[in-house]
């Protein structure tokens, strides 16, 4: 089950998910963060903080707990957030539950759902096993209409490294290399061949009609002058009226 097939989830299964989601919702409290200046004074372990949540049992929160739990093969379902972003995030938990069979859906707007029920935006929610069992069965019967696709190769099956024998290979003959030393510092060493001069002395040709090419690159940039700053100075001539 592809993940952009999944993106395209019918409105009344997103809806009958989202129902079953809220059936385990949780009573969020209020919490109103004070101003800055009324605890700026107040040490940090005195001030207020906002009470902890409590925790539905069986559920897991995050793409890391989730990927853990199917690992370990303590995960029977996952719902993922449709409009994730980027996409690469999610595909190796796709993977893995393409490998252990645990069926995952993706659901538009999980984060809002999360934050509503569970009092934490999350764009992973993981089911364990034996644990929330109409949230699972629901899973399960949604993800019977998108089929799952086969899981990639390994990395080690797919680049199949080719050995090569080094004996049967044609080498060519063997040029000795010989290193070139100055007697004297007058004089060169290497010579450049003539070939350059040659191909020079062709472009030349002494003709009525004879145009010869220039070397020259053109320039498409525009050259500019300078900009010269001059200082401004008050005028001593002028008149101050009193």
């Amino acid at each position: 089950m592809s993940y952009v097939a999944q993106t395209k989830f019918f409105e009344n299964e997103a809806k009958s998910l989202e129902s079953v989601l809220k059936n385990h919702s949780i009573d969020i409290p209020v919490f109103k963060k004070a101003h800055w200046k009324e605890i700026k004074d107040v040490p940090k372990d005195q001030r207020p903080k906002p009470p902890k949540l409590k925790k539905v049992e069986g559920l897991l929160l995050g793409i890391r707990e989730c990927s853990d739990s199917v690992q370990n093969g303590g995960c029977s379902a996952i719902v993922l957030e449709a409009n994730m972003n980027p996409r690469l995030i999610v595909h190796p938990l796709l993977e893995m539950c393409s490998k252990k069979q645990v069926p995952y859906l993706c659901l538009p707007y999980l984060k809002t759902i999360s934050a509503n029920c569970f009092g934490v935006p999350t764009s992973c929610l993981g089911i364990k096993t034996d644990h929330l069992l109409d949230i699972k069965n629901e899973i399960v019967k949604l993800a019977k209409n998108y089929p799952q696709p086969k899981p990639s190769e390994e990395l080690g099956q797919v680049n199949k490294v080719e050995k090569i024998d080094i004996n049967k290979m044609d080498i060519t003959e063997n040029t000795p290399f010989t290193f070139l030393y100055r007697k004297r510092k007058s004089e060169r060493i290497f010579v450049p061949s003539s070939q350059d001069k040659e191909v020079n002395a062709t472009k030349k040709f002494i003709g009525q009609d004879f145009i010869e090419f220039s070397e020259k690159k053109e320039e498409k940039s525009k050259a500019y002058m300078k900009m010269i700053v001059k200082r401004i100075t008050s005028n001593p001539a002028r008149v101050k009226n009193k």
